[in-house]
């Protein structure tokens, strides 16, 4: 079953669990993330002017710069931008070194209109309301009407609730891993979200299943194999 609904610290608890149970590293999973929202760009936005990747200083930055760093080598003209360095020895900063993409300020963010945006910037695990750089991009990516492509979930929805921490990007797609999360499917975040693509990034069922979850998505694979299908000779006075 793959719709289990997991919290933000449940997807970190599964995150945990592929790791310790091998052969994939945190790395691999970022590296593979990464590809998944790459792949989004190329294959949507083949003719995008120039797409601006966003970087925070954690894992969804991380995931950023395996974006840009794929882009790049892809020949797509890409600007990456961060909010801060990735904290020594992470997974990130491995990211940040294999990415030939050189990093610019994000209190200088400048676009032009036919861009494309990546948020990689805070992802389902923020929890506090976006301000200064943060929020002057999400203002000039929406005046500008530029397409976003969100990493995990659009910087600034709540993860846990869906609700908007001040002001949030509203994204055309939003590329999140393994499984939904509460903010992609409860309102107002799900309306932020666009097109949700679900991708595989090597987190398997048995890792899922090990964390008991107890919220899914009502979906009729959920509740089809207890549905009484009626027979063909079934009419309302047959018990």
């Amino acid at each position: 079953m793959s719709n289990e609904i997991l919290s933000p610290a449940e997807m970190a608890e599964a995150d945990r669990l592929t790791i310790s149970a091998g052969p994939r590293d945190g790395i691999g999973l970022m590296r593979n993330a990464g590809a998944a929202v790459a792949a989004v760009v190329l294959a949507h936005f083949p003719a995008a002017r120039r797409v601006h990747v966003l970087c925070g200083p954690g894992n969804n930055g991380g995931d950023g710069y395996v974006v840009a760093r794929i882009l790049g080598d892809s020949a797509v003209d890409v600007l990456l931008w961060a909010s801060g360095s990735p904290k020594a020895g992470s997974d990130a900063a491995l990211a940040a070194s294999e990415c030939q993409v050189r990093p610019r300020p994000l209190s200088e963010f400048a676009a032009e209109t036919g861009s494309v945006v990546v948020d990689a910037l805070y992802g389902a695990g923020l929890s506090k309301p976006l301000s200064g750089d943060a929020a002057r991009v999400v203002e000039v990516a929406t005046e500008l009407n530029l397409p976003v492509v969100a990493v995990d979930l659009p910087s600034g929805v709540s993860g846990e609730s869906g609700q908007i921490l001040g002001q949030a990007f509203r994204a055309r797609f939003t590329v999140t891993f393994a499984r939904k999360k509460p903010g992609h499917l409860l309102l107002p975040g799900r309306e932020m979200c666009g097109e949700l693509v679900l991708a595989d990034i090597g987190i398997g069922d048995r890792i899922i299943a090990q964390l008991e979850p107890r919220t899914f998505e009502n979906t009729p694979p959920l509740w089809l194999e207890s549905f009484p299908i009626p027979a063909v000779d079934t009419h309302k006075y047959l018990s």
